[in-house]
């Protein structure tokens, strides 16, 4: 298999094994789609009951994108995704960012923008504190940080003072998802996603 991860930056490929690392609910070193990502969609889609959803379908659609990206990850056709597998399918990806970024965007926006539609419960056009909680509780993992953590990336992107600090328009969202997957720079304040650990100082 060719080493597609050798092209990252090095600090995104720490962020995409943060991001393995996520996504592994039974941290067994693989991921599967009936292991890891179905009960995580499971658990998002049970939040609608009782709601409106925008999206007639909140499982079928998390399923599908799920289903789509394990099966792109899964170079040796395992039925898994390993942590090198996982870091080197982001390779494709990010020379494609970098060849046509408006196009990348546009792609990021659908993706990215379907999510943030599933975990907005009110659909309010804001992410809330309970709704990313929702998010890392989903892969079984701790939210007692989130709240400090999101702090900590709005005030990265100099933000006006009136802006709260406890949810997320989609338009920000939008922002750090894309500064997670594809800006290396250690001032990005996206790099913080996936930082389920309550912060320290400027720690990384």
């Amino acid at each position: 298999m060719t080493d597609s991860s050798s092209a990252l930056p090095p600090p995104l490929v720490q962020r995409y094994r943060q991001l393995f690392r996520f996504y592994d609910r039974q941290s067994d070193g693989e991921l599967g789609l009936e292991a890891d990502f179905q009960p995580a969609a499971t658990s998002l889609a049970a939040r609608w009951r009782g709601h409106t959803a925008p999206l007639p379908d909140p499982l079928g659609l998390l399923m599908d994108v799920y289903s789509h990206e394990q099966e792109r990850r899964d170079a040796d056709r395992s039925g898994s995704v390993d942590e090198e597998e996982f870091v080197a399918s982001h390779g494709p990806v990010f020379a494609a960012f970098q060849r046509f970024p408006d196009r990348a965007r546009t792609f990021i926006e659908r993706a990215a923008g379907g999510l943030f539609d599933v975990l907005d419960l009110d659909a309010d056009g804001c992410l809330h504190l309970e709704d990313l909680e929702a998010y890392a509780s989903a892969y079984g993992k701790p939210t007692a940080g989130i709240a400090t953590n999101l702090a900590r990336m709005l005030d990265g992107l100099n933000l006006p003072a009136e802006q709260p600090r406890d949810q997320l328009p989609r338009k920000l969202f939008l922002i750090l998802v894309t500064q997670y997957w594809f800006d290396p720079s250690p001032q990005a304040p996206g790099r913080w996603l996936f930082h389920l650990d309550p912060p320290s100082g400027q720690r990384d």
